[in-house]
């Protein structure tokens, strides 16, 4: 079942199919409505209703019926996904995809298919094998990327071998009216999040420390070679008598940065820009914000200015920056307000969407190339859109 606003049928106005995930959430999207509308949640459905996108994600699949939905249920999802946008490809002026797998997965049958629909790539993991491998072969399949890391962008280019012009760099998106300064007692010592997170370096920094600290986290994701390694840090031992891990709403969320002397974000090695939400997040509450320095983390904090860097993997000197936050809180709320500042200026949730409408405009009133390629091979697509 697809979702369309109605303002999706206005004279002149790009049909756009969304193909995402909703990942671990269970909650329906009439739901999801309620709570941003009520400010429990981000606005994280301002963007599709903004383009007024169709959306195609794994609650549609599970829609299908007849034999697609045979087919579909033997499929990886976001592979069933991608068979669907081919399938419906031709109803629409602009297919976005929004994640690694599914971009890729969407481009290969694009690419072999030789499907006319401009193909908008939102990523910022191109560097991860999975992805930069296969796009080295289909990478006709995507008319142009958005990324908000530079560093993968350069990836997409020199790598993969997209053209400059078809990789757009824009600022990664922070919802300011969910997250934004609020009057509190500083309390604790915060950090949160689930990707190349080094939360053992972090529980080493705090130890001892006159100070709760609170983990917003449960499942870690990582990189170790070419494999994705998940683990559960709610279960690891050794944790710091000082230190409470679990996963929290997002109103508890926003909570904790509000209270939090500090925010840190451990990161480990990595040319991705992991954290960089909650990075965006808390600084656009208004608190300090420590970063590990790696390749990847390099478009948002300015050391010294709007945050601190720390080198990875060293405990003390991540120590040394927590504890000097926790002597000089004016140094800290000063610090808070220049980053509040910077975000409103830089990493608009709105801004980040009329960049990416921008560029669905432009995809929308120009043929792929494909559509070149199509004409010269003589291959036609009725099977695949009827």
């Amino acid at each position: 079942m697809m979702v369309r606003t109605d303002e999706a049928f206005r004279v002149g106005a790009p049909r756009i199919l969304l193909v995402k995930t909703r990942g671990r959430s269970t909650v329906e999207r009439a739901d999801r409505q309620r709570l941003e509308s009520s400010g429990a949640e981000p606005r994280s459905l301002l963007f599709e209703e903004t383009l007024n996108c169709d959306v195609l994600d794994e609650n549609t699949i599970q829609h299908t019926e007849g034999l697609r939905a045979h087919i579909y249920k033997r499929l990886p999802a976001f592979a069933a996904q991608a068979f669907e946008a081919a399938r419906l490809s031709g109803s629409y002026d602009v297919i976005i995809t929004w994640s690694e797998r599914h971009s890729v997965a969407v481009a290969a049958l694009f690419a072999v298919l030789r499907i006319r629909t401009p193909h908008l790539a939102m990523m910022f993991w191109l560097s991860k094998p999975a992805v930069r491998w296969p796009l080295r072969v289909v990478r006709t399949g995507i008319d142009r990327i958005v990324t908000w890391s530079s560093i993968q962008r350069t990836v997409a280019i020199e790598q993969i071998g997209f053209r400059p012009d078809d990789v757009v760099l824009v600022r990664h998106p922070v919802d300011l009216e969910f997250f934004k300064p609020v009057d509190s007692e500083r309390e604790i010592i915060f950090s949160a999040g689930s990707t190349q997170r080094d939360f053992p370096t972090f529980a080493d920094a705090v130890r001892g420390l006159d100070a709760p600290v609170h983990i917003a986290a449960s499942l870690v994701v990582a990189l170790d070679g070419y494999k994705i390694i998940t683990r559960d840090v709610r279960d690891e031992p050794g944790w710091p008598e000082n230190c409470q891990v679990r996963p929290l709403t997002s109103v508890e969320l926003r909570d904790a940065y509000a209270s939090a002397k500090v925010v840190v974000v451990p990161l480990l090695p990595t040319d991705i820009d992991a954290g960089v939400n909650v990075i965006l997040e808390g600084m656009a509450m208004g608190r300090p914000v420590i970063v590990s320095e790696t390749q990847g983390q390099v478009d948002v904090i300015r050391d010294g200015d709007t945050g601190v860097f720390v080198p990875t993997k060293d405990s003390p000197a991540l120590r040394s920056r927590i504890e000097s936050f926790l002597a000089d809180p004016e140094a800290a709320e000063e610090m808070g307000r220049r980053g509040r500042a910077y975000v409103e200026q830089n990493h608009r949730l709105e801004d980040f969407i009329d960049h990416v409408r921008s560029n669905v405009l432009e995809l929308s009133a120009r043929p792929s190339r494909r559509s070149f390629w199509s004409r010269r091979s003589g291959v036609t697509l009725g099977s695949v859109r009827n």
